[in-house]
């Protein structure tokens, strides 16, 4: 079989097809790549992956003191379960953003030594965060499972069939990411103090988005401004699985389906039309 040279393409955009075509070929150095970071990021701690688990739930419990004990709220264990539930996947959002922001520019010495669509450097980053999400489904479950069972007036609802629509709304949630990734990676070659800001970004983004609140608390156009974050819809409809037991609302999955076709467009041609600089400007 002759051998393969991805060569950088010079014009501002490559051959979409082309491109996704190469993508596709050398997807194993993007699993690779993310299973070494996975490792590489808990080496020196003795619970390693364990915090992937106790961050998101020791966080929960200080902002459901903050936002149920101190308010005086009634739904105790309805409001610690949305807030669960939400920080898993803002978590996911979060770390899959701000390590593809950094993927590029930790990647110099890759960029500068081999050829390759420099997008497997962010979807590496995007596999690093699925992989680490995946392992608080079951945890977030078995909460919900004992708490059902020791603690006593607890509504949350039982297993339905709406519960087969999360796998289609966390693709959009993946997707989504992904494609903001995409942008934070190219600015962040440009103005390396990105990454700094991305940590004021994200936690303002937690705030704006129903994850310490419920989408129900917004009415007529005050909705709207759930649909302008792009993590918006994912969230509500996400919440509306787990705690209220019924199938995501049709704005919702639309939102979802918007955002995803729009963060992957945008984030894609921002990137691919800047990646052939990338080498000269790292």
């Amino acid at each position: 079989m002759p051998l393969q040279v991805f060569e950088p393409y010079r014009a501002k955009l490559p051959p979409i097809k082309a491109y996704l075509s190469e993508l596709w070929r050398r997807r194993s150095f993007a699993i690779e790549l993310a299973r070494f970071n996975e490792k590489a990021e808990y080496l020196d701690s003795r619970l390693g992956s364990v915090w992937l688990v106790l961050n998101p739930v020791f966080l929960a419990f200080v902002y459901f003191l903050l936002v149920t004990v101190i308010r005086g709220g009634s739904d105790g264990f309805l409001t610690l379960a949305h807030i669960l539930t939400g920080l898993f996947l803002f978590y996911f959002a979060q770390n899959c953003i701000n390590a593809g922001a950094q993927s590029i520019t930790s990647g110099g010495r890759l960029i500068l030594n081999q050829a390759f669509p420099r997008a497997l450097l962010p979807l590496s980053s995007a596999i690093t965060a699925l992989r680490q999400f995946l392992p608080t489904i079951p945890v977030y479950v078995a909460i919900v499972i004992i708490a059902k069972l020791i603690v006593p007036g607890i509504s949350l609802p039982g297993f339905t069939w709406s519960y087969l629509l999360l796998p289609v709304i966390w693709a959009g949630l993946v997707i989504t990411s992904f494609g903001i990734s995409l942008f934070f990676a190219t600015f962040n070659v440009y103005f390396r103090d990105t990454s700094k800001l991305l940590t004021y970004i994200m936690r303002i983004w937690l705030y704006a988005s129903p994850v310490l609140w419920l989408p129900e608390m917004l009415h007529g156009w005050h909705r709207v401004i759930l649909y302008l974050n792009p993590l918006g819809p994912v969230l509500s409809a996400n919440a509306e699985i787990w705690i209220q037991g019924r199938a995501p609302s049709a704005p919702d999955l639309i939102g979802i389906a918007l955002w995803s076709f729009i963060a992957l467009i945008c984030g894609g041609y921002i990137f691919t039309s800047r990646e052939r600089e990338f080498a000269v400007q790292i």
